[in-house]
């Protein structure tokens, strides 16, 4: 139990750094996604001149230095009047309304600022030193936190309903690039902030996105950091997998990678005849209990295949059992690693099917991997034991958009 006579409240409202009034009617156009999701800076940037992306992945002209550009944005927005202090102590809500799997879901999250030193903020996944770094001097130049980190908690809609009993004020009602809807709302009744504060009080925050961001917060000491929580348990949560497509040293060919699987793995070929149809055998594999994946080659025409587990792979014997129960980590250590040798340098990353099988249409890459989403369960098992999941492991959708609020810290 938290004892709450000596240790300061887990979250509080805070005057975030908004757009003034001006720039919240021309919201849609100055958001952007996280800086690590963002594949042409460029788009954003001519968006708008005060789009967030000048903040959160900065450029400078002729080789200068990206920090101190950032730095100088900032503090002309701040001196022009592009971004003021909200008047007001608030927790901020952050509805967004999305399409998955063919249907239409919800995923509401509160805004607060969240203390870092209670030990109830739990992590699962690693970090890459260059990523880090970078934010660590972003962060540290600006003396502002740009992008949010996103967490979870266990709930069983008790914030939900006392945030809809709440007054609250709608300051962002707009659809994005994705077409998701995004509302977002200010709430700084103290009665309203303080209850859910309270209900907040003892729960354990899960980090599903922002690992990077928080570890420079931590490694800066700042007591506090502005988060997105939502139930984890809630419509809203949609994770995605990250497929792979792989590149091998030597040259296995299809016939050959299939052989150095086939101990471990049934091996059949599904119907395809329309991306439906790979969307519906993804859905498949992620909600499948046996472990199972889809590999696709391209050598003298498309061909998909579906494996299924039907031998344990014999990789790292030592690994705690959670993170060997883990079906992402079983396919990309146990299978691409152990059985077939191929080295992480070799794996690249992407959210879409499509993109992954275009690089292997092209002959860019030997063939692609389509895994199994990860699921809430299996990121809270593997936090709550202090393990970390293998590289690209989650794509929790939609991403939480960089630009709605800001931090500044110093």
């Amino acid at each position: 139990m938290i004892n709450k006579g000596f240790m300061p409240v887990l979250i509080r409202p805070f005057k975030g750094l908004l757009y003034s009034q001006k720039g919240r009617e021309d919201i849609a156009a100055r958001v952007c996604p996280p800086y690590d999701v963002i594949p042409d800076p460029l788009l954003y940037y001519d968006r708008s001149p005060f789009n967030a992306v000048r903040l959160e992945l900065p450029a400078a002209a002729g080789g200068g230095d990206v920090y101190e550009k950032a730095k100088e944005t900032l503090d002309g927005w701040l001196a022009g009047g592009v971004l003021a202090f909200d008047d007001q102590e608030s927790i901020y809500i952050y509805d967004q309304e999305f399409a998955v799997g063919g249907r239409m879901r919800r995923r509401r999250g509160i805004i607060p600022l969240v203390r870092l030193n209670g030990g109830q903020i739990l992590t699962h996944e690693e970090t890459q030193k260059a990523a880090l770094e970078d934010r660590k001097r972003l962060i540290h130049g600006l003396g502002a936190i740009t992008s949010l980190i996103f967490s979870m908690y266990e709930g069983a809609g008790e914030v939900e309903r006392l945030i809809d009993a709440a007054p609250k004020e709608l300051l962002y009602d707009f659809r994005d690039e994705l077409s998701i809807r995004n509302r977002f709302y200010r709430m700084s009744d103290p009665s309203g902030t303080a209850a859910v504060s309270s209900a907040m009080e003892e729960k354990r925050l899960y980090v599903a996105d922002g690992h990077h961001r928080l570890s420079v917060a931590l490694g800066l000491g700042l007591p506090s950091v502005p988060m997105y929580l939502t139930d984890m348990y809630s419509d809203g949560i949609a994770i995605l997998p990250y497929h792979r497509a792989v590149k091998l040293k030597e040259r296995k060919g299809q016939a050959g990678v299939l052989d150095l699987l086939s101990p471990c793995f049934d091996i059949s070929r599904p119907e395809v005849s329309a991306k439906t149809d790979l969307d519906r055998l993804i859905e498949e594999i992620s909600s499948s209990r046996a472990l199972s994946f889809l590999l696709y080659f391209n050598e003298e025409g498309p061909k998909l295949y579906k494996l299924v587990q039907k031998r344990a792979i014999d990789f790292d014997p030592d690994s705690p059992p959670a993170l060997r129960r883990l079906k992402v980590n079983a396919v990309h250590r146990g299978a691409l690693k152990h059985l077939l040798g191929v080295d992480d340098e070799d794996i690249s990353y992407m959210n879409g099917p499509d993109e992954a099988a275009g690089l292997v249409d092209g002959h860019v890459y030997d063939f692609a991997v389509f895994v199994p989403a990860t699921s809430v369960e299996e990121v809270r098992e593997i936090a709550d034991n202090g393990l970390f999941m293998p590289p690209k492991s989650t794509y929790f959708y939609p991403k939480v958009l960089t630009g709605l609020v800001f931090h500044k810290y110093a």
